[in-house]
């Protein structure tokens, strides 16, 4: 355990991972796999698909009924006080005292994490600069929003300066600009030589920061690859329209099927797999309709949309699970027949 092949030591590696609560929950189911250094590595399923679970048992907050996990060649449970030295963590629910500053948070985690006084300083002022933080150190948390509250949390998880990053959900409630300020931060972490867990919900997400992506579903692995390997696991592209009206959305669902057909909002995808030669057909139906080709893009399917190509929904959804294995597994079978890998 903890060598990846070539010798090197791996970020994290997982090898048959199970966790079961006493009520006979299974939360994880033994999924297995490495995380290399200086990656970015998206850990995707909807709620309940055992994330945080896995969060926990990697940075030593939990136990595994069985299997084994290290993190920098450093078991989870043998070497408990090892793993917490090298690991920064931000869950997503952030333990902030309201009563307390901005500064004052970090300086606590600095002085329990025993750093120096003038290190200690050092430290929290290049924090506030790098996260935006400075002019607001000072001012209760209680007055933060919720993105200053994300940006102080994964700056208190950096203060021992960790190799390893573990983000759970870390843009869960920001607003667009928030949610793109923190990916800058932890392409910025990564560029200057960390590793990152991430897990998220959001596909678009993962499909941005990520180098590999896991899908977790039921407790264990359905596929992991890069986004660019997801997307093309599958041929066909996929027609967006913005400002879609109900009558487009009709007509498009008539001529194409409703399958092939997924609002949101008002935002219509249109999956053109083994349709694409209909696409002259299908923009003259929409110039009928008064809609111009600036309304219209034609594109490679995003991570979302090749999930909600062959689940019919998003990760997200409530439902579904056992159509969202499907697909999935489908993805990582075309994956590995498109390698040679195949019966």
């Amino acid at each position: 355990m903890g060598h990846s092949r070539g010798g090197a030591v791996s970020a994290i590696e997982v090898e048959a991972l199970r966790k079961v609560y006493e009520d006979g929950t299974v939360a994880l189911d033994g999924p297995s796999f490495q995380v290399a250094p200086g990656e970015i590595f998206g850990y995707l399923g909807r709620n309940g698909a055992g994330k945080t679970t896995t969060v926990r048992i990697l940075t030593t907050l939990a136990r595994p009924s069985s299997g084994t996990a290290t993190v920098l060649g450093h078991d989870v449970v043998r070497e408990r006080a090892q793993v917490r030295e090298v690991v920064g963590l931000s869950l997503q629910q952030a333990a902030l005292d309201d009563l307390m500053t901005g500064r004052e948070h970090l300086a606590l985690i600095a002085s329990l994490r025993a750093m120096r006084s003038a290190a200690a300083r050092d430290r929290i002022d290049e924090l506030l600069t790098g996260f935006g933080l400075t002019d607001i150190a000072d001012r209760l948390v209680a007055t933060y929003t919720v993105g200053m509250r994300r940006r102080l949390d994964a700056a208190m998880a950096l203060i021992h300066r960790p190799s390893v990053l573990f983000l759970d959900e870390p843009t869960t409630g920001l607003d667009p600009q928030s949610r793109r300020a923190l990916w800058k931060l932890i392409r910025e972490y990564r560029d200057d030589g960390g590793t990152v867990f991430l897990t998220t919900q959001y596909l678009d997400e993962a499909d941005e920061l990520c180098d590999r992506i896991a899908i977790l579903g039921n407790g264990n692995l359905l596929v992991v690859d890069t986004p660019a390997a997801l997307k093309n696991g599958l041929s066909g592209k996929v027609l967006r329209l913005w400002d879609a009206s109900a009558e487009a959305r009709t007509a498009m669902a008539e001529l194409l099927g409703e399958a092939a057909c997924q609002s949101d909002g008002t935002l219509l995808r249109i999956d053109l797999s083994g349709q694409e030669d209909r696409l002259p057909e299908i923009l003259g139906n929409l110039r009928d309709l008064g809609i111009g080709l600036e309304s219209v893009a034609l594109a490679d399917p995003t991570i979302e949309e090749v999930f909600m190509r062959l689940t019919g929904e998003s990760v997200e959804s409530d439902g579904g699970l056992d159509r969202q294995a499907t697909g999935v597994a489908a993805i990582g079978r075309t994956i590995v027949n498109s390698r040679g890998g195949g019966s």
